[in-house]
Formats: structure tokens, C-alpha cells, sequence
């Protein structure tokens, strides 16, 4: 890259700076809006109490489809056996060692 493509790029990329600077620089004030209005009480749950503590106790797989826990966790589940570890040698000398006839 040159000197004066350098330069040039440099002297483009600050007028454009600066054109964006004062493009978003702006004397208009925002119109005033009006506070906004509270409202008293918020309109009650549309679901009952009762309904909500039972849906947070029951899975919804319990609910919608009627499954049985118990039995979907014995189908879907098993146990994982860990094979046993071997013991490990503790160097080469003791794997190298001639067998004695």
C-alpha cells in the first residue's frame, strides 16, 4: 500500500466522521409526552390458586398424557456398571523381566 493511498483513506475516513457527527447532531427537541397513567390494580389471574399450586407440583408429561413415573423411570432408565480397573504396572522394569525356564 502507498503513501497516498494511506493518506487518502485517512482524509476519507475522517470527513466521513465527521459528517456523521453533525448528520446526528440534532436541534429539533423531542416533543413532550404526556406522563403516563397508572393504573390502580392489575386485573386478577385469569387461572385459580388452587390450579397453579396443583400444575407446579405435576410434571407436565403427568398431565397431559397421564404416564406413570414410576414406570416410565423403570423403562427408561438402567443402571451403568463400571468395569473394574486394572492395576496398574508401576514401570518397565517390572513388564520387561525375563521368565526363568
Amino acid at each position: 500500500m502507498s503513501k497516498l493511498a494511506y493518506n487518502l483513506g485517512f482524509a476519507l475516513g475522517v470527513v466521513a466522521r465527521e459528517f456523521l457527527s453533525v448528520v446526528k447532531k440534532s436541534n429539533i427537541r423531542p416533543a413532550d409526552q404526556p406522563p403516563a397513567k397508572s393504573h390502580g390494580q392489575l386485573p386478577p389471574p385469569c387461572v385459580p390458586d388452587s390450579m397453579v399450586r396443583e400444575m407446579d407440583h405435576l410434571p407436565a408429561m403427568v398431565r397431559a398424557k397421564g404416564v406413570d413415573l414410576n414406570l416410565w423411570y423403570a423403562a427408561n432408565t438402567r443402571v451403568v456398571e463400571k468395569p473394574a480397573r486394572k492395576p496398574r504396572a508401576r514401570g518397565k522394569a517390572q513388564q520387561l523381566t525375563p521368565a526363568v525356564c
